[in-house]
This record gives structure tokens, C-alpha cells and sequence, in this order.
């Protein structure tokens, strides 16, 4: 065996998963920005030395029985890591499958605290926790001196 037959060799093209809902308002903005930042790799061959990252999009439609319909057929698809999903319900779901096939999971958008790393090693969280939102929000009724808060959302 020579030198070279030794080293690793350099796969031509990487599949990366993207879950999450289209037509939510995370969604919207994720699409584009997702598939433009692979066509930005994609078009410079000194990033990933003529590797090709392959963009496999499923929506999850906010709903974990489908989210984790799609991340089963995600997985299927030899995918390496995947984006995704915005919602901590449907994160939840996932992770238990990402878990079993040792697939790295990275959120953009679940917040729930108990989506912890010891539960879920292949979960990778990229955002603040509720935890966080929450002691700004007591924070700001205590400043106002307020006893009781109702908050509404729209």
C-alpha cells in the first residue's frame, strides 16, 4: 500500500437535511438564506476543496407526527447532519431519531431548556433558552412594579 492509498479521500458532494416548516414565518426566511449560503459554497471551490453540499429540504408542516415522518425519510437520504427544526415540539420528536443514527441536529429556533445535551448529545441548540426570556420578562414586571402580568400574544 502507497502513502496515498492511506489518506482519506475527499467525498464529492456532502447531503445536509434542512426540517422545518415552509410556510412559517421562519420558514420563509430560512428557504432563501439556507439555499443561497450552499450556492455560495457550492460556487467557491477553495471552501470545501470541490466538495459539493447537496440541500435536502422537508417541511415538517409544524406538526410531529409529520416532522418525524420527514426526518425519517431525511435520514434515508445518507443525509450527514441537518438544520432544522423551529419548533421545540417537534425538535423533541426528532431527536430521538437523530439520536439512534448518531445524525447532528442543529435548531435555530427551539428554545425548550430540557432539550439538553445529556439527553440529547446529537441535539445542537442555537439559540437562547426560554429560561432566558423568561427572567427578562419577570424583570421587567418587577421593574414596573407590577404584582401580576397578563401577557397576550397575537
Amino acid at each position: 500500500m502507497t502513502k496515498n492509498d492511506s489518506a482519506p479521500s475527499t467525498p464529492r458532494e456532502v447531503n445536509i437535511g434542512a426540517l422545518f416548516t415552509f410556510n412559517s414565518t421562519i420558514g420563509r426566511s430560512a428557504k432563501p438564506a439556507l439555499l443561497g449560503a450552499i450556492e455560495y459554497v457550492n460556487s467557491d471551490s477553495t471552501i470545501l476543496n470541490d466538495t459539493k453540499i447537496n440541500l435536502i429540504l422537508q417541511d415538517t408542516d409544524c406538526n410531529g407526527f409529520l416532522g418525524t415522518i420527514e426526518a425519517m425519510q431525511l435520514m434515508g437520504k445518507g443525509v450527514v447532519a441537518a438544520i432544522g427544526p423551529e419548533s421545540s415540539g417537534i425538535a423533541h420528536v426528532i431527536s430521538h431519531v437523530v439520536n439512534e443514527l448518531q445524525v447532528p441536529l442543529l435548531s435555530f429556533g427551539a428554545t425548550d431548556p430540557t432539550l439538553s445535551s445529556l439527553q440529547y448529545p446529537y441535539f445542537l441548540r442555537t439559540t437562547v433558552s426560554d429560561h432566558f426570556q423568561m427572567y427578562a420578562i419577570a424583570d421587567l414586571v418587577q421593574y414596573f412594579g407590577r404584582q401580576e402580568q397578563i401577557l397576550k400574544s397575537q
